[in-house]
């Protein structure tokens, strides 16, 4: 029988670690076991569209794109590291789709690859869409994760000081490529929002038939709704959504109320103070992780 895979397709802080846990937990999926990225990420294929000299995006505090001969040498450590023995093809191509290939059966009966850096890169996309056709004994489901904008960058912001503005253009390139992607390959496409995912199981019901699991009772209250709105009780966080961001969110079923910040005129320096502290501590916090 053919193997499965299950790519989560998201923009940061959108709830893929949350969904990855929830599939693992009732689903029978499961990641790769090393890794040199968080949360069992593999930037798999960021790193197969670097090392095929794709254009991408600089993203928004991230090591993505990767330069080329280091993707290679990365995509080559992760599945040396993940398969026994393992001799790498000399040709790109054979590399990337065999790579996939022997991951989807090592990691049987499901595989399941989530990194937030693919859905605002088009040729990481068109790579995937390539391969669910190219690896013919793995049946592929994509999962469209999508949040509230402003839920997406004010956690950014929080975690990273990431810069909303920044974040608000990589969210709007983000999930325009979503759309793309539904009208390309359909129903193997299922696109869900955060926000309803964590209410009920029930949107999860097309990933659960094609892992061919029933939602057992004890998941129905497996997350839990702390982390929404919370921008809205946040005095100082003074960003605005642009017209056409907003206009995209109604699209995905947001209401104008959830999208309405009210601007704050110490917002600017607020902003550029805390950035500006963020950086200044970060040599002394990456000591602290790595002790």
């Amino acid at each position: 029988s053919n193997g499965k895979s299950i790519i989560i397709l998201s923009e940061k802080s959108s709830g893929s670690s949350a969904c990855q846990n929830l599939l693992a937990k009732f689903a029978n999926i499961r990641h790769v076991a090393n890794t040199r990225h968080y949360e069992n990420e593999t930037l798999y294929w960021t790193k197969a569209a670097s090392i095929l000299g794709k254009p991408q995006l600089k993203m928004v505090d991230s090591e993505v794109p990767i330069p080329q001969n280091r993707a290679r040498t990365d995509l080559i450590a992760l599945l040396q590291k993940n398969l026994q023995e393992y001799v790498p093809p000399t040709d790109d191509h054979e590399l990337i789709r065999e790579g996939w290939r022997l991951l989807s059966q090592l990691y049987a009966p499901i595989f399941l690859e989530k990194s937030p850096h693919h859905l605002c890169q088009w040729s990481s996309l068109e790579l995937i869409v390539e391969h669910m056709q190219a690896i013919e004994d793995v049946d592929f489901l994509l999962i469209g994760l999508i949040r509230n904008p402003m839920d997406t960058i004010y956690s950014q912001y929080q975690r990273w000081k990431s810069p909303p503005a920044k974040v608000e253009q990589q969210w709007l390139i983000a999930y325009q490529n979503l759309l793309r992607l539904k009208e390309i390959v359909g129903d193997k496409l299922v696109i869900i929002r955060y926000e309803d995912m964590v209410s009920s199981l029930e949107y999860l019901e097309p990933v659960f038939q094609f892992c061919e699991v029933t939602a057992t009772a004890p998941g129905k209250g497996y997350l839990h709704r702390k982390s929404l709105q919370k921008w809205k009780s946040s005095r100082l966080f003074g960003f605005t959504l642009s017209a056409e961001t907003i206009a995209l969110a109604e699209r995905y079923g947001y209401e104008r109320d959830e999208l309405i910040n009210e601007a704050h005129p110490l917002w600017p320096i607020v902003q550029q103070l805390s950035r500006a502290a963020y950086i200044t501590t970060k040599p002394a916090r990456s000591v602290a992780r790595a002790l």
